[in-house]
């Protein structure tokens, strides 16, 4: 008897593009990993948005993914899921996609723009544009159904006066874009790959 399933990437579990596509549409959180100048790797999770050649994010100025990356822009993320520990490996339902590449800062207030490449965002943006766009990918907003703190709060916060002396300002000041164009992907989808068991003939 033969047990079939993926416990690990294989080309039967493969993601297309069109799969990475949509699975890196959802809400997920992205970590990147960074290169120190010690040489040891750094991880941060991070909002992003993929627009089907790049990835998009948000950094502050002063945090360590963006100091490494002006020091050394090659990186590394994953984005992934996984519901066996709730569910069971039956459904054996874990993606993950990881991408390989290199990244661009641009800072928020430079004279510079930032070309999202593809998608319904496509076109050159500055870059406090392109970090508002990643932020409304995320929150929930009374549009939406939600209550308590909604996006609609988050930007009512914002125009409160006396905000600028307060810690959520300035986590939020000093914003830069990070592209990343990626040099390799690799994804899989393991439900792509049922349990069973099979006889050997």
């Amino acid at each position: 008897m033969k047990v079939s399933g993926a416990l690990a990437w294989h080309p039967e579990v493969a993601m297309s593009q069109e799969e990475i596509d949509d699975f890196l549409s959802g809400r997920w959180v992205a970590r990147l990993a960074t290169i120190g100048p010690d040489g040891y790797p750094h991880v941060s999770p991070l909002w992003y948005y993929w627009d089907g050649h790049c990835v998009y994010m948000a950094l502050t100025h002063t945090r360590r993914p963006c100091k490494h990356l002006r020091h050394n822009p090659r990186c590394s993320l994953a984005i992934d899921m996984d519901d066996r520990p709730l569910m069971g490996m039956r459904s054996n339902l874990a993606k993950a996609v990881i991408i390989t590449g290199e990244a661009e800062l641009t800072a928020v207030g430079s004279e510079q723009t930032v070309t999202i490449e593809a998608g319904p965002w496509q076109g050159a943006y500055r870059p406090e544009q392109v970090v508002a766009m990643i932020g409304s990918r995320y929150p929930l907003s009374s549009r939406d159904g939600a209550l308590g703190f909604t996006l609609e709060s988050y930007r009512e916060l914002f125009s409160q006066p006396g905000i600028e002396h307060s810690q959520l300002f300035k986590d939020n000041v000093g914003r830069v874009v990070t592209k990343i164009t990626p040099k390799k992907i690799q994804a899989w989808d393991f439900s792509k790959a049922p349990i069973g068991t099979t006889d050997n003939a």
